[in-house]
């Protein structure tokens, strides 16, 4: 068969399920468009007009068991396709005993995965054959979690929770991506899942940090920067992005008028509560956009010697 994995890699246990539904579908349009355009040509050919053939030829106005046949064969083949399709949606939605539960958090324009061990990242990381179920929710505007090597796709909406739930089944790396327009850098909202060959595999990433011991800490609050959403909205040239927050260019030391009248001075008691309490005093012109962003004490400490540097 055609058969999308010709080009996907087949990394889930529904992934060839849902390939050979898609393939049913594929062939059976094809047939018919094949036998709807082969009539149609016949048709053409057989009674184009001619000089010894000026009027219509005598044709039947009506034949009960031809109409028939044509509404029976197509009904038939709906209700076979909407039996296999729904079964296959029924096994890609049946939670698995004992899945490793993740929660994600959609912003924009980022991804942020916190695995049932606790530790976080931007990265999502699974076991091969350890069935997964993510929990997932929005701090803003509606986004969509596909990871199309395991043909899963989910909704993540603001308010509510969703579920995705798959099982991988081969090792690699394997893109994800946004499918719902949430804005500017829509097309940037993309991310990887690293799936383990084996436990012990995973559980050196775990005992792995996500920032070594010697890395300073304003390349600590750079990969914060780029990996938490930042950079969507906080530039570094002084350029003022629309819909964003003020450009970290300059930032530091700067008096700021708030949209309550007041003044306050950009130090790292003000950087702390904006990051975790961004609503509390806003700078005047600037929108309440920003989410609550939950980051460990070196992640903090990391983003204000990052803006600190960007003079």
């Amino acid at each position: 068969m055609f058969a999308a994995a010709s080009y996907l890699p087949q990394a889930s246990s529904i992934a060839a399920d849902v390939d050979w539904v898609f393939d049913l579908i594929f062939w059976v349009c094809t047939a018919f468009l094949a036998i709807i355009v082969g009539v149609a040509g016949v048709f053409v050919i057989r009674y184009r007009a001619r000089s010894y053939r000026p009027d219509a030829e005598p044709a039947p106005t009506h034949n009960n068991r031809l109409e028939l046949t044509w509404t029976a064969i197509p009904l038939a083949l709906v209700f076979v396709i909407f039996g296999l399709s729904t079964a296959v949606y029924f096994r890609m939605v049946r939670a698995a005993p004992n899945a490793a539960e993740v929660q994600v958090t959609a912003r924009k324009w980022s991804w942020w995965f916190d695995h049932p061990e606790g530790k976080g990242s931007p990265e999502l990381h699974v076991v091969a054959g350890r069935p997964v179920e993510l929990v997932m929710a929005s701090n803003d505007v509606i986004h969509s979690l596909s990871i199309p090597a395991f043909r899963v796709k989910q909704d993540v909406v603001p308010g509510r929770y969703t579920r995705l739930r798959f099982t991988p089944t081969a090792a690699g790396r394997y893109p994800i991506y946004c499918t719902e327009y949430c804005g500017r850098d829509h097309s940037a909202m993309r991310t990887e899942v690293v799936v383990h060959a084996d436990a012990a595999d995973y559980q050196k990433w775990l005992e792995r940090s996500a920032y070594e011991d010697s890395m300073p800490l304003a390349e600590v609050g750079k990969k914060v920067w780029e990996e938490r959403g930042c950079k969507s909205c906080h530039s570094l040239d002084g350029t003022p992005i629309k819909g964003g927050g003020p450009s970290f260019k300059g930032l530091w030391g700067k008096t700021e008028t708030l949209s309550s009248g007041k003044s306050v001075t950009v130090d790292e008691n003000y950087i702390r509560e904006s990051i975790l309490d961004p609503r509390k005093e806003i700078v005047l012109g600037y929108g309440p956009i920003m989410p609550p962003t939950p980051l460990e004490e070196r992640e903090i400490r990391g983003i204000i010697e990052f803006i600190k540097a960007q003079k």
